[in-house]
């Protein structure tokens, strides 16, 4: 066996080989990577590998490698940052996969363990009926106040949706920086990934709320196309994101964002909706119980401290 190093872009890539074939690979990041303590963390991402074995040697490479590089903290899986692709697969209640859920499979947890790692945050997917989608008075009266603070609720715009897509990326990267491990990006590159859903999305099923024109929180759903793939009818929403700015979660914008998705999307059609990739100590969780949904999958995220 042997090993395989080359420059990646931001990171390194670390194939190991066996009799001329590739048997585990994953990628090193260290720079633009989030920051804990004041200082960028090691990242290892793209981890892919046939067996448990050739899985805990890349690992170790990748360690030797970020400790080069004077990381005190690794975090796997993570293709960088926090913006792409990480975590694992840790539970599932035997649901098929929905449409966005790209994690590394179960496997790697052990793998994972058995080179050091420990798990340090956790995240979970629930899934229940529309038709159990919190109603109540106080509900009510929350959207009537948010008239008299002069915020609309508005439909995305397809037609304009580069700016509408600037206004969910100027309320993403202030209400996302609680979040743990979180990496600010560049407009220009939250564009590139969002525009791809554009073009399969409901704008009735994207909603923008405003104060006096200027945006305040979204809610941005995507049907699960893996459905039709599957020759099943489409019957699911999946809420990819909502977010509220700091300031105005006292008026329980994101509960009114959705209520009133529920009731768009029963009259499209849509049975079930998924609260998906919700951080463990996140008040999504919170909607998510409170619209009766349950939990169909958990997602893990590991870290190992290194000592210099």
């Amino acid at each position: 066996m042997e090993f395989k190093i080359e420059e990646k872009g931001k990171g390194i890539k670390v194939v190991l080989i066996d009799e001329e074939k590739e048997i585990a690979k994953a990628t090193c990041y260290f720079e633009n990577t989030p920051i804990v303590e004041n200082k960028n963390i090691g990242c290892i991402g793209e981890f892919e590998t046939e067996d448990k074995e050739a899985g805990a040697k890349i690992l170790n490479k990748c360690e030797e490698i970020l400790k080069e590089k004077n990381v005190s903290l690794i975090v796997a899986p993570m293709n960088g940052n926090t913006w792409k692709k990480y975590r694992t697969m840790k539970y599932t209640n035997g649901d098929d996969l929905f449409l966005l859920e790209n994690v590394n499979p179960m496997e790697h947890n052990e793998i994972l363990k058995e080179a050091g790692f420990e798990e340090i945050d956790t995240y979970t997917s629930t899934k229940g009926f529309i038709k159990d989608a919190y109603k109540s008075e106080a509900l009510d009266l929350a959207e009537e106040n948010l008239k008299n603070e002069n915020i609309t609720i508005r439909n995305f715009n397809k037609e304009n949706y580069i700016e509408d897509l600037k206004k969910i990326f100027n309320v993403s990267k202030q209400s996302f920086t609680r979040n743990p491990f979180y990496t600010p990006i560049e407009e220009e590159d939250f564009l590139k990934q969002y525009e791809q859903y554009v073009t399969m999305c409901d704008e009735e099923l994207i909603l923008i709320a405003e104060k006096d024109g200027q945006e305040v929180g979204f809610v941005f759903c995507v049907p699960n196309f893996n459905e039709a793939k599957e020759g099943k009818k489409i019957e699911t929403l999946i809420l990819k994101t909502i977010a509220v700015l700091p300031e105005y979660e006292y008026l329980a914008i994101g509960n009114v964002l959705l209520n009133r998705i529920s009731k768009v999307a029963e009259n499209k059609g849509f049975l079930k909706w998924i609260f998906a990739f919700m951080y463990s100590n996140n008040t999504s969780q919170k909607m998510a119980k409170r619209n009766g949904t349950e939990v169909i999958r958990e997602y893990a995220l590991y870290g190992k401290k290194l000592k210099q």
